[in-house]
């Protein structure tokens, strides 16, 4: 993994370290009751690592899932995500495959589709800050689809005028795809900031890697809401 992808993972490892030894007495608390279920909501930036960086841009990702502590005196937790990854398709990886098809390619995109079954460790730091790391496995589907502008005939409307007629638009037309579904493992660290009613907002970078023929990497940096 490059050096610069383990900057969001060493930050959040550094500040963890640094409350923990502030303050080694302190619990969890939260400002309603606890539930032995969390759902989360979480997004945020999704940028790509290893080789598959030659080919995929940096892009976004958005998701959700769920939390169950069984027992509240002790730090584990189970957790599992279903998430939603985009990337935008490489100069080098249009070039390339223009070159070998022979056929103008414009644009293209890569998406990945995940379901992780992770295990939770949680680090009460000061009463309203938690650290955590989480490790765990799963199973992904990566698409990457390469796409030339065409013209369509089509009804199109003009808002101005305010009159609809058929003519040619342009559009996007898939002339080469790659699928690959594999097994999965990721590893990182986030915190979890308490708010009212037992929900906490959270920030996690972690990295994953997908077991396809050239393996996929990528490190996620979400945002999220845990209720």
């Amino acid at each position: 993994m490059s050096k610069r992808y383990l900057y969001p993972l060493g930050a959040l490892l550094f500040l963890g370290a640094w409350a923990s030894a502030q303050a080694q007495n302190y619990y969890e608390r939260y400002y309603g009751p606890q539930e032995h279920v969390h759902w989360h909501l979480d997004a945020g930036y999704a940028a790509t690592s290893g080789q598959i960086a030659d080919f995929l841009d940096s892009g976004w990702t958005v998701g959700g899932g769920l939390s169950w502590q069984p027992d509240f005196s002790s730090p584990f937790a189970l957790r599992a995500d279903l998430n939603y990854s985009r990337f935008d398709a490489t100069r080098k990886l249009i070039a390339i495959n223009q070159a070998v098809d022979q056929t103008q390619i414009n644009d293209g995109f890569g998406e990945i589709f995940g379901l992780d079954v992770d295990g939770e460790y949680k680090v009460p730091l000061t009463p309203y800050l938690t650290g955590f790391a989480l490790a765990g496995i799963g199973v992904a589907h990566r698409r990457i689809a390469l796409t030339q502008t065409v013209a369509f005939g089509d009804y199109f409307c003009d808002p101005w005028f305010g009159y609809c007629a058929y003519g040619l638009v342009p559009g996007q037309e898939v002339v080469a795809t790659d699928n690959a579904t594999g097994f999965s493992w990721n590893a990182g660290l986030g915190l979890d900031f308490a708010l009212r009613n037992g929900e906490t907002f959270f920030v996690e970078a972690r990295f994953t890697r997908i077991q396809t023929a050239q393996p996929t990497d990528f490190v996620p940096i979400r945002v999220g809401l845990r209720f």
